[in-house]
């Protein structure tokens, strides 16, 4: 049984033999997560779903045609001919030595012969640079990519490791490339090792993924960094 698409990632109709022209009607619609945040080194799974609306139903192939530097996609895949709905899981692969840090994006080109028709969609990858750690503690949250739209809160938990048998207490920021993304404020006291805490939007962002870091600080002035994604959008 066929699940149901997904929310629609960056959409693209192909409507590729007219409408009301007496020629046959043909649409692809996307489903699937529209940004995907991995960090170098990173194997993560990405669900896709292709459906179709057409009135010649030929086989539909589907191929990645663009990727960052360091990033694979595969295996390519294919609607088959007589079907109207396809649901597959890709993977997603980072090189550990990618160094294509920020915002890129993944092309994906679906072409059926047959008809003629030629039709494209594409996810945003957020690539974090990789955390910063101490000797004797490092920092880490989960999620780390909220999708919001602009003006609402998200959450999510920041761990921190402890070792070498640390225990100070360790303050934790956002540094953010804009004013309009902030955290509350969050210190972990010396026998604490995790917290959740609140990620806030301003509602004047435009809707993009924007990249930033968490920093934990100790009171002597040492740094962990761990990176983290808010997915901006309008739904």
């Amino acid at each position: 049984m066929s699940r149901p698409l997904p929310r629609l990632a960056i959409l693209a109709c192909a409507l590729a033999l007219g409408c009301g022209s007496g020629t046959p009607y043909y649409r692809l619609d996307w489903g699937g997560a529209d940004t995907v945040t991995v960090t170098p080194g990173d194997t993560v799974p990405y669900d896709i779903a292709v459906q179709r609306v057409a009135d010649n139903l030929g086989e539909v192939r589907i191929r990645v045609a663009g990727a960052p530097a360091g990033v694979t996609v595969g295996p390519e895949f294919s609607l088959p001919e007589g079907q109207t709905i396809v649901n597959t899981t890709l993977s997603i692969a980072v090189a550990p030595s990618s160094t294509a840090y920020g915002v890129g994006g993944i092309s994906f080109v679906a072409e059926d012969p047959a008809n003629n028709v030629t039709a494209g969609s594409g996810i945003a990858i957020a690539l974090l640079e990789p955390p910063v750690t101490q000797p004797d503690f490092s920092i880490a949250v989960a999620p780390r990519q909220v999708d919001l739209i602009p003006g609402a809160r998200g959450r999510t938990t920041v761990t921190v490791t402890r070792a070498a048998g640390f225990t100070g207490r360790l303050v934790i920021t956002l540094v953010s490339p804009t004013q309009r993304l902030t955290a509350d404020p969050l210190t972990l006291e010396a026998d604490q090792t995790s917290a959740e805490l609140a990620v806030n939007t301003d509602r004047s962002l435009s809707l993009i993924p924007v990249i930033t870091r968490f920093v934990a600080t100790t009171e002597d002035g040492r740094t962990a960094t761990t990176g983290f994604t808010f997915n901006l959008r309008n739904y």
